[in-house]
């Protein structure tokens, strides 16, 4: 049998493709044979892009284990998540697909992050050669959002598709119990950057004070900006804001769904770099929150501007804060924004609607190989 070698970042630390990736080690591939190799280059996000001596050897771990598992099963197929538009992690990959790829069937890139072509289109000749020689001519190139699919094809592949990711949650059903006074709680969770919008939240909740909302900014995040944390808690005690923003830190598990079940609606005004397909829109929609949003990458295909929530312009905190505001005062839109997010999550974005889209793709690459080996 054919099988499938797995390589990636799982949790910690906590972000999308670790997260997304995750899910793909713990499942039971009946039927399938494949194999997980984790990566381990970062343990918490402020570590990620940086270099770091011990990341080498981890590297060259890597390299060899991953040779012996491809060597032992042959014929055997790579499946690797590049890494996100930042130099350190793209020069890594390269090193290890120019060493490990040959020994592979096939391979299969899944392309968590944003705006990769775009950045290794800005190296200098000889880095740009390697990358092209390092990532072109997959078998198979899994994009996440539609958006990705119609953009400059930089690495060509034998075949692209889309397949959104999707996640289950835990006791959805609580929430409609546990927000009932009238303060409205509205959520933000990301890693603290600017890119993600998190001084935003400061400029949105001196606008929505002005208007004479009730309400509260829950942000859930560790800070990965030194500078911009410092400037946030300048700005927050600066304009007296404390009492609307209330900051937790990073959180998992059942803290994390708490504040979901105490949400009203979910505040996320990225611009990030990388942004492709935030799985915390996914969360948020399971949880029946509308949603506030930019008009940012894979955004708008998770958010529909006036069906689950409202899409503004980026660092628009005029717009942010008019869209939090319907919402609190808008009984009727609101409840219909809300039924819609969780329908959409349910019909689109479920554990088991990921899970069976990764197999499909899985075997379509597997029964290439059977079929190259019977020619």
């Amino acid at each position: 049998m054919n099988s499938i070698l797995l390589i990636g970042q799982t949790p910690p630390p906590y972000h999308g493709q670790a997260i997304a990736m995750q899910q793909l080690f713990d499942q039971r591939w009946e039927g399938l044979e494949v194999r997980c190799l984790r990566m381990a280059y970062s343990n918490s996000e402020s570590e990620v892009g940086r270099f770091r001596f011990r990341k080498i050897f981890h590297l060259i771990s890597l390299i060899i284990k991953s040779w012996i598992i491809l060597i032992k099963n042959r014929p055997c197929c790579l499946y690797y998540p590049p890494a996100s538009p930042n130099r350190i992690p793209i020069i890594r990959d390269v090193i290890f697909l120019l060493l490990v790829r040959p020994l592979a069937k096939h391979t299969i890139f899944h392309y968590h992050a944003g705006g990769l072509p775009a950045y290794v289109a800005s190296f200098s000749l000889p880095l740009r050669f390697l990358s092209r020689l390092a990532f072109n001519n997959a078998t198979l190139g899994i994009e996440i959002s539609e958006s990705q699919l119609h953009e400059d094809i930089f690495f060509p592949a034998k075949r692209r598709i889309c397949i959104t990711n999707g996640l289950d949650v835990s006791d959805t059903e609580q929430r409609s119990n546990s927000n009932k006074d009238r303060k409205r709680r509205i959520l933000f969770v990301a890693g603290l950057r600017k890119s993600k919008g998190v001084m935003d939240i400061i400029g949105t909740a001196e606008k929505l004070r002005n208007l004479g909302a009730d309400f509260v900014f829950d942000v859930a995040g560790a800070w990965q900006e030194e500078h911009t944390r410092s400037k946030f808690k300048e700005e927050l005690s600066r304009l007296n804001l404390n009492d609307h923003v209330v900051l937790h830190g990073r959180v998992t598990g059942e803290d994390k769904w708490k504040l979901y079940r105490q949400a009203y609606a979910f505040f996320f005004p990225s611009f990030y770099e990388s942004e492709n397909f935030p799985l915390v829109l996914i969360e948020a929609m399971a949880f029946g929150l509308p949603i506030v949003a930019t008009n940012w990458r894979g955004i708008p295909e998770l958010v529909v501007d006036g069906e689950n929530g409202r899409l503004c312009d980026v660092q628009s905190c005029e717009q942010f804060s008019s869209a939090l505001n319907e919402l609190i005062n808008n009984e009727n839109d609101y409840k219909k924004m809300a039924s819609l997010a969780q329908d959409r999550y349910q019909r689109k974005y479920t554990k088991k609607v990921f899970i069976s889209s990764m197999r499909q793709a899985f075997e379509s690459v597997l029964n290439e190989s059977k079929i190259q080996q019977h020619d």
